[in-house]
C-alpha cells in the first residue's frame, strides 16, 4: 500500500484521471441495464391487455439476451465516453439520441418494411428506455470536480 501524506483517507488507491468528471461502477451499469430491461418489457406489454403479464415476462426473458447483445455495450461505451462531461442532464440526452440512432438503424436494416418511418416510434421507445435507464442512475455515479 501507498502512503496517504494528505491524510485524507485515500491511501492505496489509484488517483482519478482528472479528464474523467464522472465515474460509474459496475452497480450503476447493473442497475441501469435492469431499468432500461424493465421498461422496455413494460412498455412493449401494455398493449396487449389480459395478456400483458405473459407478455411482460416474455419481454424480460427474451429482452436479457438482445440487451446484453446490443444495450448493454452501447451503454457501457456512451457511459466512457461521456466521462469527461460533468453534467449529468447531457449524459440523459445522449443515451436518449444514442439509444433511439443505434435502435433506428437496426430495425430499418432487419425489418421487412421499406417505410423508414415506421421504425421510429419503437426507436423512439428504445430511446427513452436508455434515457430514463442512464437518469436511474444518478445517484450512483461519482461526478468529480463539481457540487452537485
Amino acid at each position: 500500500m501507498t502512503e496517504d501524506p494528505a491524510g485524507t483517507g485515500d491511501a492505496g488507491r489509484r488517483a482519478p484521471n482528472p479528464r474523467h468528471r464522472v465515474t460509474f461502477g459496475i452497480g450503476a451499469v447493473a442497475v441501469g441495464f435492469l431499468v432500461g430491461l424493465s421498461t422496455l418489457a413494460l412498455a412493449f406489454a401494455l398493449s396487449w391487455g389480459p395478456d400483458a403479464p405473459g407478455v411482460f415476462l416474455l419481454a424480460l426473458w427474451y429482452g436479457v439476451g438482445v440487451g446484453v447483445i446490443t444495450g448493454l455495450p452501447l451503454g457501457i461505451v456512451l457511459g466512457l465516453l461521456l466521462r469527461p462531461v460533468a453534467n449529468q442532464w447531457v449524459h440523459i440526452g445522449v443515451f436518449f439520441a444514442g439509444f433511439t440512432l443505434v435502435s433506428f438503424v437496426i430495425i430499418t436494416l432487419l425489418s421487412p418494411s421499406r417505410v423508414l418511418l415506421e421504425s421510429l416510434p419503437i426507436a423512439l421507445i428504445i430511446g427513452g428506455a436508455g434515457a430514463l435507464a442512464r437518469a436511474s442512475v444518478w445517484k450512483l455515479v461519482h461526478v468529480h470536480g463539481t457540487e452537485q
